[in-house]
């Protein structure tokens, strides 16, 4: 059965000017799309006996890319640096992020490479779940080419529906534009559950099993198998 995800803009102006959160599957980026499924090009076995399969054949890693939905920067962002820091120009309005204090979340780690100040993208869309559901705000999965990383938060977002504001922190490293339409926070609806945690005897039969199901083909096991396609629309 197909669930629905509802955005509403928490402005008129948000609603006028900005692109709602779209499909995940619409911002693959370049750089995977130039990807191969072979290293070289073409199949081939290596000198250490297995294939020389490259990413595009990863078919978790690229659902973790595709899945839910991505909100973009809204305007193109000039980054420059001075002797106090980052600082932010972009033309157009509603306002894109929020300075934080310098004393907020002192003892949060820092991702490696990036400044100590805290800065906010500011969630110009209302995420709205049916009940049961919460919704995953993550930093777009496996994006590490961006030079910001967004921190993660989970909301209820069957009860509480805003905007407001995600935390980022910036690559230390970055000057320039990042362009309007970069992604900056991947959203994934999830169904809520009580979980409970079980160790199991360990089955040596059931791992050969599971292993050969899969390393019987040459390629694609998984995903004959086991993989179930997600829909995000």
């Amino acid at each position: 059965m197909t669930k629905r995800i509802r955005f509403m803009a928490s402005s008129a102006e948000a609603a006028a000017k900005l692109n709602h959160p779209s499909p995940a599957k619409n911002h693959v980026p370049g750089w995977y799309k130039a990807a191969t499924r072979f290293m070289g090009g073409t199949m081939k076995v290596t000198d250490y006996g297995t294939i020389n399969k490259d990413i595009k054949l990863c078919i978790p890693f690229l659902d973790a890319m595709t899945s839910g939905y991505v909100v973009e920067l809204p305007a193109d962002l000039l980054v420059e640096r001075t002797r106090d820091g980052a600082s932010f120009y972009w033309h157009e309005t509603p306002q894109i992020i929020e300075f934080r204090d310098k004393n907020m979340a002192t003892t949060l780690p820092r991702p490696s490479g990036h400044d100590q100040d805290l800065y906010a993208w500011l969630m110009h869309w209302a995420t709205i779940l049916p009940s049961g559901y919460s919704a995953l705000f993550v930093h777009p999965l496996n994006r590490f080419d961006l030079p910001f990383t967004t921190t993660n938060g989970i909301v209820d977002a069957d009860g509480y529906s805003t905007g407001g504001q995600v935390p980022f922190f910036l690559r230390k490293d970055f000057a320039g534009i990042i362009p309007a339409g970069t992604p900056i926070i991947q959203i994934i609806p999830f169904k809520r559950h009580d979980w409970k945690s079980e160790l199991l005897d360990y089955d040596d039969d059931v791992i050969k099993r599971n292993m050969y199901a899969v390393t019987r083909f040459i390629v694609g096991g998984y995903a004959k198998l086991f993989w179930n396609k997600k829909r995000y629309e």
